[in-house]
């Protein structure tokens, strides 16, 4: 069904206005003019009228503006001085020659005008006219003002419904009730005007020129005050937009709110920011606030258009420019009509020292008003303000996506992305605070099975990424509830945090095994990495991350031996859980108490018997199980978390006692050695460092021992603390080497000082070859690459020399001393001392 345009109703709206307006000046022809002292020629009503037009005055309610002129003024007194088809001719060409010549109005505006001029006048005429009489009262007479009044009320109601008319066939939203009372209220001021003008020119026309005087005056000082009230009005406006803006700090609500608020300042119908595409220059992202949007503004994509003029010589001028609807340069009038717009002000953003983008506001809400020299001023001010909020706006957004970049990192594994331990922990322990007597979640454990045979013979480049789709593969096997954590080398754990029973869980670890028994492709190679998964329930196993990751970890270690490669923990198959419970507890109060023991192992060098330092050994004196060796608890402070504290105790120790013993005279480095969980520490470096100074220690005489498979099991963030404390100058040696995996691949990029020789292979040097040759191997290769090596398990005489023939560096063992307390050492040192000077002497 065809359904007309706006334009054509507007000028079926005018053609019907016209033939209503021919019949009423048919009609008002039956009068002619008034007995007046004189009467008004027709051609005098033209001037009048063009001078009427050019007095507007703008009157704003909410959020609309209306322009009212005082044309009743004329009519009025053509009431009473002229003949109707006088005025009403003399409006016409009046109407037609300012509208068309000086505003320059469209053919479809200026005919819709002139065809709401035409009835409007014809009715007020006739209206007056006929309820007076023919031959209607003077100007003196007050029983003719109220029908003077209600003849210009009735055609200012014809000539406002067919002007909301229009605006609501164009999209428009008028409120004609506000339209009808604000042209009541000027109706009144300028009836009362013109039956002033008519009762002056009745006593005597030469009053008129004291009249106009007045009048004129009257108008250039109300619109000098209604120009003030506007400007105090902006300011305040602009001061309200400083604070709406200011409180904004996301980007994108700082358009929103910069667009909505230019609007209402500038009284603009539509506001838009169009972003400089830094790639291109162009314009990019453009958003729009306009009346017509009921959720804020619109984003629209970039156009690929040519550059508009008015947008270039803005953004490369840097300067605000302003289009008035009446501007006829040919960039003006182009910009206009691509947009759709009747005026507009352009003012750039800056973003410190470069053009960003333009906000511009278009449409001066009003017929008649448009923006001026004092509003660029403005929107120039609101510019600024808006520039700098949105340099806000951005600083805030990245100092808030640094901080969630650096928590992020904090709380995820840089492998996989997925969860590490510490975030892993803190949802167990959420979940935990939430649980209930029945089982509600579970907690497993997962280690790969034949993994390190992948490192071995791929790499570990291939390594990593076998371990990023394991990880894809746990995510896809699993609900979006659940929690996929990797807690290092290739362990991974899995919070299953909504379980009605154990079948639940053994389920979801059915799942995962077979997600994983489907062969990996990995540098065109086809492999089976299967797994070990052990499931501890909440709260039946545990409440609390540590009781529960001990039992899943005990559990997982049954798995290996079990066909199904899955186990749920049991109190009955945990032979050794009790003690390490036990232990666990005991631990953190031994160390406050100091129970936990640091003892010494001298170390010599080879060539000439020379004691060059001594290896830390951490001991536990327990009041009801005597001396537990590093093997019994050290591993339960790694699952408990107190690892931390135990290597910071051990530390502080080793290094106290390196600065007594340097005080004494003896000139000793002190070797600690650091578990795996400690060579994750990424703090741990820090911590070093402060002790260091703390203790007055030299850097250099603290050697950190690592073992193989701790720096293999996560080398990506191993190396990176390694290589912090080599930046320090600490002293760090592979221990138990020619043990573990994949060692020589890495060594070159180790920041390593020393290789230790495993001392399996020491003890059996003297009788076994092959040990001997491997002991002999790995010396040249540590010298091969200008790393020191020394030799532990150096229980005899034998050893000793056949080190030293090899060219070993560093020796320790039984043979040289024991283990023992810092006293016992310090006193052996003395003897040694003397013993080697008398023997000198």
């Amino acid at each position: 069904m065809w359904k007309a345009s706006p334009t054509a109703r507007v000028i079926g709206l005018s053609a019907v206005m016209v033939a209503v307006g021919t019949a009423l000046t048919v009609y008002s022809l039956r009068w002619g003019a008034p007995h007046a002292p004189f009467h008004v020629a027709w051609y005098w009503f033209i001037p009048a009228f063009m001078l009427c037009d050019a007095f507007v005055f703008h009157l704003e309610i909410r959020d609309e503006a209306h322009s009212f002129s005082p044309t009743e003024l004329p009519l009025v007194v053509g009431f009473f001085f002229a003949a109707p088809w006088a005025v009403i001719l003399g409006r016409m060409i009046g109407e037609i020659t300012f509208l068309g010549l000086r505003r320059r109005q469209s053919p479809v505006k200026l005919a819709f005008n002139l065809s709401m001029f035409l009835p409007e006048t014809a009715l007020a005429l006739i209206i007056f006219r006929g309820l007076e009489g023919v031959d209607p009262p003077n100007p003196l007479d007050p029983a003719g003002w109220g029908v003077v009044l209600l003849a210009i009320l009735a055609a200012d109601l014809l000539s406002g419904l067919a002007v909301s008319n229009a605006i609501r066939w164009h999209g428009g939203s008028p409120r004609l009730t506000q339209v009808v009372m604000a042209g009541g209220f000027t109706a009144v001021v300028n009836v009362s005007l013109a039956l002033m003008a008519a009762i002056v020119l009745w006593v005597s026309p030469w009053g008129m020129l004291i009249f106009g005087l007045v009048a004129i005056v009257s108008a250039l000082a109300y619109r000098g005050y209604a120009n003030l009230t506007r400007r105090y009005a902006s300011l305040q406006l602009l001061y309200d937009f400083t604070k709406v803006v200011g409180a904004s700090m996301r980007g994108e609500a700082v358009m929103d709110e910069v667009l909505s608020e230019a609007r209402n300042l500038l009284r603009a119908s539509v506001a838009e920011i169009v972003l400089v595409d830094r790639a291109t220059g162009r314009p990019g992202l453009r958003q729009v606030n306009s009346d017509g949007e009921e959720s804020g503004s619109t984003v629209v994509e970039p156009e690929d258009t040519e550059v508009d003029p008015v947008w270039s010589e803005v953004v490369n001028g840097g300067q605000p420019l302003v289009i008035p609807r009446t501007s006829r340069e040919p960039d003006h009038v182009a910009f206009r009509e691509r947009l759709g717009i009747r005026d507009a002000i352009v003012a750039p953003l800056r973003s410190e020292n470069s053009v960003i983008g333009t906000i511009m506001v278009a449409n001066r809400l009003g017929e008649v008003s448009t923006f001026d020299e004092p509003d660029l001023r403005l929107f120039a001010t609101l510019a600024n303000h808006a520039s700098v909020a949105f340099e806000n706006g951005r600083l805030v957004e990245q100092l808030r996506r640094e901080a969630y970049e650096r928590q992020h990192e904090a709380l995820h594994d840089p492998l996989t992305s997925l969860p590490n331990r510490t975030l892993f922990i803190q949802r167990v322990g959420e979940m935990t605070r939430l649980a209930g007597t029945e089982p509600t979640a579970a907690v497993m454990l997962m280690d790969l099975d034949r993994f390190k045979e992948v490192n071995d013979t791929l790499g570990h480049h291939n390594g990593d990424l076998l371990l990023r789709e394991v990880a894809a593969r746990l995510i896809a096997a699993l609900g979006p509830r659940d929690t996929v954590a990797r807690l290092g080398g290739d362990e991974f754990a899995v919070l299953l945090p909504d379980l009605s029973s154990a079948e639940e869980a053994d389920a979801a670890a059915e799942r995962i095994i077979s997600a994983l028994h489907r062969p990996f492709v990995v540098d065109e190679l086809s492999l089976e990495v299967g797994a070990s998964i052990g499931i501890a329930l909440v709260p039946e196993h545990g409440d609390d991350a540590t009781t529960l990751l001990q039992r899943a970890d005990v559990a997982m270690y049954e798995a290996k031996t079990s066909k199904r490669g899955r186990a749920l923990y049991s109190f009955e198959r945990d032979n050794y859980s009790p003690r390490r419970l036990a232990l666990a507890g005991e631990l953190r109060h031994a160390i406050e108490n100091g129970d936990v023991l640091v003892y010494h192992q001298p170390k010599a060098r080879l060539a000439d018997g020379l004691i060059v330092g001594t290896e830390a050994l951490v001991r536990w004196r327990h009041p009801v199980q005597g001396f537990l060796p590093p093997d019994e608890f050290i591993p339960v402070a790694e699952h408990t978390g107190l690892i931390s504290i135990l290597t910071v105790h051990v530390l502080r120790s080793a290094l106290a006692q390196c600065a007594r013993w340097r005080e004494m005279g003896h000139d000793l480095g002190v070797a600690v050695n650091l578990a795996v969980r400690s060579l994750l520490d990424a703090d741990l470096p820090e911590v070093v460092t402060d002790l260091l100074r703390e203790l007055n220690v030299p850097a250099g005489h603290l050697t950190l021992e690592l073992t193989e498979s701790g720096i293999m099991a996560d080398p990506v963030r191993t190396i990176s603390v390694l290589e912090r404390f080599a930046e320090i100058g600490v002293q760090l040696s592979v221990d138990d080497f020619g043990t573990g995996y994949s060692s020589l691949a890495y060594l070159q990029r180790l920041p390593v000082n020393e290789v230790k020789v495993d001392q399996s292979f020491v003890y059996r040097m003297a009788t076994d070859p092959n040990d001997a040759m491997i002991v002999q191997s790995i010396i040249e290769l540590g010298h091969n690459l200008a790393l020191s090596v020394a030799a532990e398990g150096v229980e005899n005489q034998v050893s000793w020399d056949r080190l030293r023939a090899m060219s070993c560096d560093v020796a320790q063992g039984y043979h040289l001393s024991r283990p023992a307390p810092a006293d016992e050492v310090t006193r052996w040192l003395d003897a040694r001392a003397r013993a080697l000077a008398g023997a000198t002497g």
